[in-house]
């Protein structure tokens, strides 16, 4: 913190009562090491953010022109970068706590306190500030080299098994589609994309020849093929995804009546990220050519989840999956 030491804080003070204002002036003004501009409304507050950013703000939840935490949300938003401290009459802990859940550091309570007290609690918020945001640079650059990893992975398992090569990209861009289509929020398409990318992982553990011979499999060899959900379950568990991956690539293969693998669970208790693959791998895998048979075409894969609509697949994604489609047409069809 050697700016805070040797050059004054750039301070807003965004409060209209004229007398707390003069207060706040003349205690910071015997502490030192403060530049103090004062915004009697949001409004004079945003023009002065544009005009000269602050370090900080010490800010009152009741103006003119806003209240509470509308107070807030509209200061965080004109600057997202300056820590923010509630500056309030009220001597209750449940504000402040209010306070810090949308995005501020800390508060003070009017009368309570001098320029010491300000200044270390405006001081403090800085740090945190400036804590928050290398904290949040550092799991941004975290997530990228693990999505890079994902990727890594995926690509591997092309290489070893080429007759279904692209198969798991095709099936997360499908997916991508269905998510977006149904709602979901931004964190939970980002997990999505991410499961599907490796949700075939198990697979590493299955024989090569297994995955590429022609005709039908051996129950036996299916039953070593069944088991890809929950070796790629126990791949991926201890890996800190900020996603539920682990459970999207052991339910992947689940069914709404309770008929799939590997545990024969069934509708809600399936989260809805394994429901969404569910639909993707089926269409995907129908419509392109396997080992086994040729490609049987994106109209076959759409007629078999309609069919199986309500017992294997979801209805709400079957639904979605079949919107998405006849807006775009067939997904697959540019490779």
């Amino acid at each position: 913190m050697q700016m805070l030491a040797s050059a004054p804080i750039k301070l807003l003070l965004v409060e209209d009562n004229p007398g707390d204002a003069r207060l706040v002036q003349i205690m910071l003004r015997e502490t030192g090491g403060f530049r103090l501009t004062c915004a009697a409304s949001l409004a004079e507050a945003r023009q002065s953010l544009l005009d000269s950013p602050p370090d900080a703000i010490l800010l009152d939840l009741s103006l003119p022109d806003c209240q509470g935490m509308d107070t807030v949300d509209a200061i965080r938003k004109a600057a997202p970068q300056a820590p923010v401290v509630i500056f309030t009459g009220l001597n209750d802990e449940a504000v402040g706590l209010r306070a810090m859940q949308h995005g501020c550091q800390d508060y003070l309570v009017k009368g309570q306190g001098d320029g010491n007290l300000i200044r270390r609690t405006v001081v403090y918020a800085i740090e945190r500030k400036a804590v928050d945001e290398e904290r949040r640079g550092n799991a941004e650059q975290l997530k990228r080299v693990l999505l890079q990893t994902v990727r890594a992975v995926s690509l591997t398992l092309e290489m070893r098994d080429p007759y279904t090569a692209g198969h798991q990209r095709r099936v997360a861009q499908l997916a991508l589609m269905i998510g977006t289509h149904m709602g979901l929020s931004d964190i939970q398409l980002e997990g999505l994309h991410t499961g599907a990318l490796i949700h075939d992982i198990g697979k590493i553990n299955v024989p090569s020849d297994f995955l590429s011979r022609p005709g039908k499999l051996s129950p036996a060899a299916f039953a070593v093929i069944r088991q890809h959900s929950a070796d790629g379950f126990e791949i991926v568990q201890d890996i800190e995804f900020p996603w539920p991956v682990a459970k999207m690539i052991l339910q992947h293969h689940e069914r709404m009546d309770g008929t799939g693998y590997p545990h024969g669970i069934g509708g809600d208790d399936i989260i809805i990220e394994a429901r969404i693959l569910a639909v993707a791998d089926v269409v995907e895998a129908i419509s392109s050519h396997r080992p086994y048979r040729p490609a049987l075409g994106i109209d076959v894969a759409l007629d078999e989840i309609k069919r199986h609509s309500g017992t294997h697949f979801d209805p709400m994604v079957v639904a979605a999956c079949l919107e998405v489609i006849e807006k775009v047409g067939d997904p697959f069809k540019a490779e």
